[in-house]
């Protein structure tokens, strides 16, 4: 075997393990152990939570948020219901202004959801906080089982479960099946150890182990868990905790979130180089298996398709036919949109996209182009 048929299959065994192998190796082992889960009956008393909900000119979801958390299934009086306004121009301030039993905090300078997190935490009362985004509704006995699990020895960070409802497109319906890829890999990892992160939308820690983000932060479902398993606390994930969301309806709004998603990770590793020590990072094998290698997969697909172009032979010549037709297939669907239409078309282009988010992300880091302050899609 030369050099360039070595580069050729460990550039293909490296994304089929990144892909399937380790997914399945990871549920394999996590079948050993016991998901650490705790039970809301358990409770005879409950405690005060601190439920904070950044928003920026979101005057069309504040009052539908706030009747979702009125009609949960948790004591009224242990709520401490926080929204934060960071820098809204629309009817936001004024709709939230109408209600005197939550508390409102608002600037008139936007500043990013990490200000927003930090200035929520520095005046909740309550000793545990649950961070939510405005969008999403909260199942009823949601709080009630993040509080149980959390309340179990050696946890702190419980991450809720995103569910997404019936999407209008395919686009939609494939990136809810890629969801519950990442969910399935979320448990096995949770009940062998920790999650490398938690649901943005939804996840709960003790005040004490809150750490204040840096203002310019763009994945606190990340720094905000790992800084909590760095102190030899667990991250786990339960997926009776749900919130309700809708998949994206257009591929170019999903691309985005994930380009700024993926933007994310960078920042987080270079600042976070303890994640990258066997030593320091207890959860490093799940680390780098689902999160690093993610973001090399783009490069072994580069490998694969020059290696298979160049090497002689019918049975590598063949492999770069599939290649061909596969990105093929994902550029005549960008060309034309209703070959979306078809499911394997539409995930191949899924695919596609999300390898190509990872360039542009690497690009967006080297470039420092990273931007604290979202705009919605």
């Amino acid at each position: 075997m030369n050099s360039m048929e070595v580069i050729f299959w460990f550039a293909t065994v490296f994304i089929l393990y990144t892909y399937a192998g380790y997914p399945l190796l990871i549920w394999l082992v996590a079948k050993k152990h016991m998901p650490i889960l705790g039970h809301p009956e358990e409770h005879s008393e409950w405690p005060n939570v601190a439920v904070i909900v950044p928003v920026h000119n979101e005057e069309a979801n504040v009052v539908s948020k706030l009747d979702n958390l009125k009609l949960l299934d948790y004591p009224q009086d242990k709520l401490e219901i926080i929204f934060v306004s960071d820098g809204s121009t629309d009817e936001t301030n004024e709709l939230l202004a109408k209600y005197s039993d939550i508390k409102l905090i608002s600037y008139s300078l936007r500043k990013g959801k990490p200000t927003a997190l930090n200035t929520a935490v520095s005046e909740a009362d309550s000793d545990i906080l649950l961070f939510t985004d405005v969008r999403q509704e909260l199942d009823a006995q949601a709080v009630k089982f993040l509080v149980s699990t959390l309340s179990q020895n050696g946890v702190g960070a419980v991450s809720g479960e995103l569910v997404h409802r019936d999407p209008l497109t395919h686009t939609g319906r494939n990136v809810g099946l890629y969801w519950r890829y990442e969910k399935w890999i979320r448990k096995a990892e949770s009940q062998f150890h920790s999650t490398a992160g938690v649901t943005g939308a939804l996840y709960i820690i003790h005040r004490n182990d809150y750490i204040p983000l840096l203002e310019d932060t763009l994945l606190d479902d990340f720094e905000v868990p790992i800084h909590i398993l760095k102190n030899g606390q667990r991250v786990v994930f339960d997926p009776r905790a749900k919130i309700y969301d809708e998949a994206q309806e257009e591929s170019t709004a999903e691309q985005k979130r994930k380009i700024r998603t993926l933007t994310g990770n960078y920042q987080s590793f270079i600042r976070n180089l303890w994640l990258f020590s066997p030593r320091l990072n207890p959860i490093f094998f799940q680390f780098i298996s689902h999160k690093v290698f993610r973001l090399l997969v783009p490069y072994a697909l580069i490998f694969t398709i020059v290696t298979s172009l160049l090497l002689p032979g019918l049975f590598y010549q063949s492999i770069l036919w599939l290649q061909l037709v596969f990105y093929g297939l994902a550029l005549s669907a960008f060309i034309w949109p209703t070959l979306r239409m078809n499911r394997l078309i539409n995930l191949i282009v899924v695919f596609v996209s999300m390898n190509w988010a990872v360039l542009i992300a690497l690009k967006n880091v080297l470039a420092q182009k990273v931007e604290v302050r979202w705009e919605k899609t």
